[in-house]
């Protein structure tokens, strides 16, 4: 039988782990898209007579986002689930429900 100091420790570790591999898939579209946006606008600069390098403002806004998805991640998540779980606790106390 598990204790709820089990259960709390259990559910952190998967949360983190389900924030960091979403952290990662977001990481892998942000690298694919930019490279393809890259390129594109290279191409397009060497190939006709456009001169405007525009790619890095979507590299940069869009880095900004993921820079802010890390630190929710890695700086903020442990910290947001121990809240989560002690509202649900409060909640469940004040139904009468024993944890």
């Amino acid at each position: 039988m598990i204790t709820v100091a089990d259960y709390e420790r259990a559910e952190l570790d998967f949360d983190l782990r389900e924030m960091k591999r979403g952290w990662r898939i977001h990481a892998a579209v942000y690298a694919v898209v930019m490279t393809g946006l890259t390129v594109l606008n290279l191409l397009l600069v060497s190939q006709t007579e456009a001169d405007f390098l525009w790619f890095f403002f979507p590299l940069v806004g869009w880095g900004i986002g993921l820079t802010m998805h890390y630190l929710a991640v890695t700086r903020w998540g442990a910290r947001d689930i121990g809240r989560r779980q002690a509202s649900i606790e409060r909640e469940a106390e004040s139904a009468g429900t024993v944890i």
